[in-house]
């Protein structure tokens, strides 16, 4: 068991000695267990004779303040886990037999390596792609190594942050996050501040803000634990996000709830707004998203009322075809009332010039090197090709590459590298991603432990976990640099995901761009803006922490002039002001004006289909002890959540025979699941939810894994990929709804398995 002994942490002299007093050795460094990034937690390891026991938290340490989740605590049975990839393996059977042998590090180096220089001769540079996990520091040399390399094709997940990013820019040139601190009013919309981060500062900021007696409102489908202190939950429809907003729009407009001269300064396209925004009525949204037409009137009046109110928006909102237009009318609705860039509002951001604030570390992703031949080249952009580069770079959509694979339209990708994340269970489609694994030339699994689709690889290369590492740096936003300092030697024949780039860069013959495969100088480099090298930094053992920034708003001038990553380097507001009617958009052909578009099926999209599956489906993306598909082969936290269940309302359960408990089984247009039933008062009676990326068994615990497809857990083999229906046009968000009936399994069908 992982003890409690060290929850109250702590200062590092405390830690070091409480460490002595127990024969240990403590390691100040970063927690791993949501991926190296740079909003990790500060902890410090405990170890003992070489072998890692367990973690505390950094009492100062900004991002935390001492706070660690059940997931940091579990570090130790994830790094020890039977289920490391101890050394590199190449394939001995046929694709999915899970037929492996070893092979040493160089060799497996050397094998890809001679692949995709065959390749790259014979079908282009272009035939690689790598797939994106969720943010981690190691993205951006993937991306170096892409443009290096000529292939422009880093795919991107389509279901988080970008598409929230691009709307965001492209209406107001920035991503506005809530001052919830300073506000009187907070509107937690699609997201879960308390799942999402609860050793960081949202759930605090939640309780900090009904403390004061500020207003809380959840909009979601479901009620979590935001909802539950909410003063009103918005029990809006999965996907129904972009009709809600629009209605809210109505109100506000119709209403006369406006800053009106915020509105003539710094909006452009206003006075079509007021006519757009008729036919987007509270009655007809209610019909759309089940949230009574009184209620959207009640939040939207309350919303435009309180001079000091903010939005949290979650990625909830990404994943629906109507994202964009979901995204874009919450900006119009968050400048039309005067709420950006004000106390207790949404703020816009500026680094700050002072000499006294945290530098921005020396980017690495040769965006000088960007071109137009590599956009054209493209297999599958996430965002139209007259709209990159992005934030991230040139970037084609995660799913997207799969299609490229079983069409050969525009052209098939060859080689597929995988690092830290897993296809089959991460994006929607599961059949036909498994099926593109099976197709493609060669696929590559770089990962700490067995993956979902590793049994599909051509060579599997073990990484090291971020405790078996002295690298990288982070640079905290929150005012900290620290670096990761090793607390145990590696477990394996592997190194770490930033030495393999290396590696394979200088046996591609591309060394000089790469520090010629030193690790050390290329921490160096991109410490340069700091003065201050890798070796210097780890000798401040908690890191260092700049001052905080003076805090400054309406900075409207500064933002609404900033220049787009687009080679032609043209403002996000082409205007100098709010785009609510994007001139930008229309141009490229695309609605200038946000709209509603339905899900492939849904409710009032495809009543059609309701006789045979009633009931909506879509899925949760964060828990309070899981990330995304990951750590269900964590003992510590599978006992906490052991099976996949599905909320569903006591109404729609009785009506159909099922207890709490029970298995049942769900049924789509496109697939089949068996989870157990969670009986759920605090969901809409037409909905039910699940957490995606079930399909990990755990050994200590007996527990074997799930089918990917019919008859497992895993959500993403249920929805539609179908291109003319499931994607964004814009940004290529993909939709996680679908109708579904569900029954209880019968005797035949009650086992796991």
């Amino acid at each position: 068991m992982i003890s409690n002994t060290t929850n109250r942490f702590f200062k590092y002299e405390q830690a070091v000695e409480f460490a002595k007093k127990n024969g240990e050795e403590v390691v100040p460094t970063l927690c791993a267990m949501c991926g190296p990034n740079t909003f990790n937690c500060g902890v410090f390891a405990f170890v003992k004779n070489g072998r890692f026991l367990r973690v505390a938290g950094m009492s100062d340490f900004p991002v935390n303040k001492g706070a660690v989740c059940p997931k940091g605590h579990s570090a130790p049975q994830w790094v020890y886990s039977p289920d490391r990839i101890k050394y590199p393996m190449i394939r001995t059977g046929k694709k999915g037999e899970g037929k492996f042998e070893k092979i040493s590090w160089d060799e497996a180096v050397g094998i890809v390596t001679d692949k995709l220089k065959t390749q790259k001769e014979k079908y282009g540079p272009e035939s690689l792609a790598v797939l994106s996990p969720a943010y981690r520091s190691y993205n951006d040399y993937f991306r170096r190594f892409l443009t290096v390399h000529g292939s422009p094709n880093y795919a991107h997940s389509g279901i988080c942050a970008m598409q929230m990013a691009f709307s965001f820019m492209y209406t107001v040139a920035d991503w506005p996050r809530p001052e919830i601190d300073n506000s009187d009013l907070v509107i937690y919309w699609a997201k879960q501040p308390v799942f999402s981060s609860p050793a960081m500062e949202g759930p605090k900021m939640l309780v900090r803000a009904k403390q004061r007696g500020a207003k809380i409102i959840a909009v979601k489908p479901s009620v979590e634990p935001d909802a539950g202190m909410a003063d009103i939950w918005v029990p809006v429809r999965p996907g129904t996000d972009a009709a809600l907003a629009l209605a809210m729009l109505n109100v506000v407009v119709n209403e006369g709830l406006i800053d009106n001269k915020f509105v003539e300064e710094w909006c452009y396209g206003y006075d079509r707004l007021k006519e757009h925004i008729q036919q987007y009525t509270p009655a007809w949204a209610e019909h759309i998203t089940g949230v009574p037409s009184g209620q959207i009137t009640e939040v939207a009046r309350l919303y435009a009322g309180t001079k000091k109110a903010a939005i949290d928006l979650g990625n909830g909102v990404e994943h629906a075809p109507s994202s964009n237009d979901a995204i874009r009318a919450i900006a119009i609705l968050m400048a039309i009332t005067g709420h950006l860039d004000r106390p207790g509002c949404n703020l816009l951001h500026v680094h700050s010039d002072s000499p006294d604030a945290m530098p921005m570390p020396q980017g690495i992703m040769l965006r000088e090197r960007f071109t137009q031949q590599l956009i054209d080249k493209l297999v599958g952009p996430e965002f139209p090709k007259q709209f990159q580069p992005f934030l991230e770079g040139i970037t084609s959509a995660y799913y997207r590459v799969f299609e490229s694979v079983l069409s050969g339209k525009p052209y098939p990708i060859r080689t597929i590298i995988a690092p830290g994340t897993q296809p089959s269970v991460s994006t929607r489609g599961t059949r036909n991603v498994i099926e593109a694994l099976k197709k493609v030339d060669f696929y590559v699994v770089l990962d700490v432990t067995r993956t979902a689709d590793m049994d599909y690889a051509d060579i599997v290369i073990p990484v090291a976990t971020p405790y078996e590492s002295d690298h990288p740096f982070e640079a905290i936003p929150a005012g900290s640099l620290i670096t990761r300092n090793k607390v145990i030697e590696p477990l394996g024949e592997y190194k770490s995901m930033y030495e393999f780039v290396l590696d394979l860069a200088v046996a591609m013959g591309y060394g000089e761009d790469f520090w010629n495969g030193n690790i050390t100088e290329c921490m160096n480099y991109q410490l340069k803006p700091f003065k201050i090298t890798i070796d210097e930094l780890r000798s401040y053992p908690a890191g260092i922490t700049y001052p905080p920034v003076q805090k400054n708003y309406e900075k409207y001038d500064k933002v609404f002039r900033r220049k787009s990553p687009r080679l032609s380097g043209e403002p996000f507001l082409p205007h100098g002001k709010i785009e609510i009617y994007n001139t930008t958009f229309e141009k490229e052909g695309f609605n200038p004006m946000p709209e509603w578009r339905e899900p492939p099926e849904s409710i009032t999209g495809t009543p059609e289909l309701m006789g045979k599956y009633p009931l909506l489906l879509s899925d949760y993306h964060t828990s309070r002890n899981y990330t995304a598909s990951w750590l269900r082969n964590v003992p510590y936290l599978r006992a906490i959540q052991p099976h996949p269940v599905v909320h569903i309302h006591p109404v729609a359960a009785a009506s159909r025979g099922i207890k709490n408990g029970d298995w049942v089984i769900m049924e789509s247009p496109h697939g089949r699941l068996k989870v157990k039933a969670e009986i759920y008062p605090g969901i809409r009676p037409d909905t039910v939810m699940m957490l995606h990326g079930w399909w990990q068994g755990c050994r200590e615990l007996g527990i074997e894994e799930y089918p990917l497809l019919d008859g497992g857990a895993n959500v993403n083999n249920m929805y539609s990929v179908d291109p003319d229906k499931a994607y964004d046009p814009i940004i290529t968000a993909m939709s996680s709804q679908t109708l579904v009936q569900i029954r209880k399994a019968d005797q035949d069908e009650q086992s796991i398995l």
